[in-house]
């Protein structure tokens, strides 16, 4: 029993150790990015108004780089943020359609070739309120939406349900889907599939999982499905619509 105490305590300590260094070099990262973007704004500046074509193709291409190298670095920062021991979270009683409006609306602006589409069930749920922590419930609803951008063809939707007790928010598309066997390891960070959903589409193998333990720290849980209605993917988040008083601190995700 003690051999097995003493496992785990070192188990715990070297998961510790590995988050803490993840959350670190990814934070020190930041420095060098912002330097080497603040670099390229000056080149910018500095190339004569009619620049050699190919340069320019060169430079706006750095510049994606760098894009995608920060919002990397924001998604490590908040998987490990989300992974330590007593996450703080500031729940507030909240109307329920705000936050999942804005997110629409935001890829309607980005995305206009896709049909974005709001649905709530029930006629009093639009201007029905829950305790939500607003920042993190966001980050989850537009990570899902992100997620079927990548892989639908035409259509996209969205459907809150609200209960007594319960959220239920439904995010579908009507892209290839994903395969039964797939279903678990897509939350799993850096994991991406390869056939219906591959590389080419983009991401980094991390929205899921964020997801996942947004919805942890809320008490709920995130399911994975086909759409009835429009045969792609369907991902279902399920809230508890009030957070309980008398439940103990959860401590870190598994």
């Amino acid at each position: 029993a003690r051999s097995f105490n003493y496992m785990a305590e070192q188990l715990q300590r070297l998961l510790r150790t590995q988050q803490e260094m993840i959350h670190a070099v990814s934070h020190e990262l930041r420095t060098p990015v912002a330097r080497i973007r603040f670099g390229l704004q000056m080149i910018e500046d500095l190339q004569p108004e009619e620049a050699d074509p190919s340069i320019s193709r060169q430079i706006d291409g750095i510049d994606q780089d760098i894009d995608e190298l920060d919002t990397l670095i924001d998604e490590i920062l908040t998987y490990a943020r989300l992974g330590k021991d007593q996450t703080p979270l500031e729940f507030s009683i909240q109307p329920i359609s705000e936050p999942l409006e804005k997110v629409l609306e935001d890829f309607r602006r980005t995305h206009p070739n896709l049909d974005f589409e709001l649905l709530f069930r029930g006629s009093e749920t639009r201007n029905q309120q829950a305790e939500l922590e607003v920042r993190y419930f966001q980050r989850a609803v537009q990570n899902l939406i992100a997620n079927a951008v990548r892989y639908a063809d035409h259509r996209i939707w969205m459907t809150c349900t609200l209960d007594i007790d319960s959220i239920r928010i439904d995010v579908e598309d009507d892209g290839p889907g994903i395969p039964m066997s797939e279903r678990k390891r897509i939350f799993m960070p850096f994991s991406r599939l390869d056939d219906s959903r591959t590389r080419s589409s983009g991401g980094y193998g991390l929205g899921l999982s964020i997801v996942q333990r947004i919805t942890y720290w809320h008490r709920g849980s995130i399911l994975v499905d086909t759409s009835p209605t429009l045969k792609g993917a369907r991902f279902t988040l399920l809230f508890p619509r009030y957070q309980p008083t008398d439940a103990p601190p959860l401590t870190a995700p598994p």
